[in-house]
């Protein structure tokens, strides 16, 4: 696969972008790509109201670290007002699944490829999500699923393979160890040597010293 040069990248939470796919997100940008970022949720309900206000804060200053780094400006999508962020894991993705259903669609002809969440993983809004996506974007690009271990059971297929540079993957460890507001309850995907163990297993795979890896939820469009 060719990457195009319009990729979207959705997340179910603040966070997510950054655990399925910070090493393409930041290959990507410093490739000249234009890149977008769709997060629907900012952990409201699974964390206190200040915990979720500082997960929004710790995306945006991703975001904007990735800016600078690349030159490259990045158009974000997710909600502008508190208000508009879903709750996190009570259903809520479920019932608001026309919401999410239209946020996607709003945007179906600005992008050429998308990268989300598995169909393979447990978590409901993860799921819910990469559902919407297939439904929106199946016709019209490429729709990827990035690799999340954890919520994974066995049913991940790695289809697609980026080959890396250490940059990539330092600064994908980097922006994930910026979300203070989520660590508790152990969460080992966090760890630094779990990103970077990872990346290694990936890209010798592929002879590369460094990859992330996707499947391919929806049609692949090649790039001639």
């Amino acid at each position: 696969m060719r990457w195009p040069e319009r990729v979207l990248f959705v997340g179910a939470h603040c966070d997510d972008v950054e655990l399925l796919a910070g090493g393409a997100l930041h290959a990507l940008l410093r490739s000249g790509r234009d890149v977008g970022v769709l997060v629907f949720s900012d952990h409201r309900g699974v964390v206190n109201d200040a915990k979720a206000a500082l997960a929004r804060q710790e995306l945006e200053s991703n975001l904007r670290w990735l800016e600078q780094s690349s030159g490259r400006s990045i158009v974000r999508h997710h909600p502008d007002a508190p208000e508009g962020w879903l709750p996190a894991c009570q259903g809520d993705f479920q019932r608001e699944r026309g919401r999410i259903y239209a946020a996607m669609e709003a945007l179906r002809e600005r992008y050429q490829a998308v990268v989300t969440h598995p169909q393979s993983d447990t978590n409901q809004d993860h799921l819910q999500v990469a559902h919407e996506a297939v439904r929106v974007f199946k016709g019209h690009c490429s729709v990827l699923g990035g690799e999340f271990p954890c919520n994974d059971v066995g049913h991940f297929q790695a289809q697609v393979f980026l080959p890396l540079e250490e940059q990539d993957i330092e600064a994908k460890v980097s922006m994930i160890s910026t979300y203070q507001s989520q660590r508790f309850d152990g969460r080992p995907y966090f760890e630094a040597d779990t990103i970077r163990g990872l990346a290694r297993v990936r890209g010798s795979q592929i002879r590369s010293h460094w990859a992330e890896a996707f499947c391919v939820l929806a049609r692949l469009h090649t790039q001639l």
